[in-house]
């Protein structure tokens, strides 16, 4: 497995993890599932900008 696929495939499961604690923290807190839903919403814009700078690298 390459450092490439490896960092894709960390960011898919972080983006994962932070929506289901962003869920999870509608019935507990509402400043954890925001929090959630904010750097979820960060490390989608992350990912996109780690694929176009892939793309430029072979």
């Amino acid at each position: 497995m390459s450092i490439k696929s490896f960092h894709i495939i960390f960011i898919l499961f972080s983006i994962g993890v932070t929506i289901w604690l962003g869920v999870w923290g509608l019935n507990e807190s509402i400043y954890i599932s925001l929090a959630s839903f904010l750097f979820g919403g960060a490390l989608v814009i992350y990912g996109l900008q780690v694929l176009k700078k892939f793309k430029t690298i072979s």
